[in-house]
């Protein structure tokens, strides 16, 4: 029997399982297609919120995936209603992050203070992080000094890595690190391995019965999914998974690609 016919419903990394830098991995695209052909409930569950989204879905689309926008559930969409939760509407944030970061706030009703001089604006509430390579030492500036001054600090995650076309690239964990350090405070994160991301998952999908989450990292999605009552499958091609061993962490399933999905499991 096929693997995927012991769920009720799959969440589904993308960078590392589904495509690197945007470009599908093998058999990564069929797969999906057979899977929503069957009928199964899939939800994307991504830490990368260097696109929206809708961005993201609309990928997901072009590669013949047809999937609507709300099943695409990222660390930045998590983080922007951890801001409104707690400080309400309009809340005012140092943002640190993509160009379609910035927008991704703005579309969320937050108040985006980022490039104004400090004495001409008002205090920040929250200092919001998500990497970035343009990344520098005035945005690490301006966010350390702003958490130091009282903002609260929060981020997408703590992944130390991404997986690139070229390689293993730094992570946002890699620049909250350096903020953590230099305004000495330690950020609360919306992304995996935090629950509220799985919960936005099933949501996404309804909740059905028995529900996986595939990922390519033991820390994050395999230790997340598995505290948050899902079993854990490893998706190990990619090699992103020796980055972030933890022999504490069993996966409940490992497989070589995504198309391991439909094979005897």
């Amino acid at each position: 029997m096929p693997l995927a016919e012991n769920y009720d419903g799959l969440l589904i990394d993308l960078d590392g399982v589904v495509w690197r830098n945007h470009q599908f991995l093998p058999g990564a695209a069929e797969t999906l297609k057979d899977l929503l052909a069957g009928g199964m409930p899939l939800a994307f569950v991504t830490n990368n919120p260097r696109l929206s989204p809708a961005e993201q879905a609309g990928i997901l689309r072009k590669g013949g995936i047809a999937i609507d926008d709300g099943r695409v559930v990222t660390a930045g969409s998590t983080l922007f209603d951890f801001a409104l939760s707690r400080f309400g509407p309009k809340p005012r944030a140092l943002v640190v992050g993509t160009d379609s970061f910035h927008a991704q706030v703005a579309a969320a009703g937050i108040e985006d203070l980022t490039g104004s001089e400090p004495g001409s604006r008002p205090e920040p509430e929250i200092v919001l992080v998500s990497g970035h390579e343009r990344f520098d030492y005035v945005e690490m500036r301006a966010a350390s000094m702003a958490a130091r001054d009282g903002a609260f600090l929060a981020a997408t995650g703590r992944d130390p890595i991404m997986p690139m076309h070229d390689g293993l690239w730094p992570g946002t964990g890699a620049i909250l690190a350096s903020i953590e350090t230099a305004s000495g405070q330690t950020a609360v994160t919306t992304g995996k391995p935090e629950p509220a991301i799985f919960e936005a998952g099933l949501r996404a999908i309804g909740s059905p019965g028995r529900v996986a989450m595939l990922g390519d990292q033991i820390r994050t999605d395999i230790a997340g999914a598995q505290a948050a009552g899902l079993d854990g499958i490893l998706v190990q091609s990619t090699g992103t998974a020796s980055q972030t061993s933890d022999p504490s962490v069993t996966p409940d399933h490992r497989i070589e690609d995504l198309a391991g999905l439909m094979r005897a499991g």
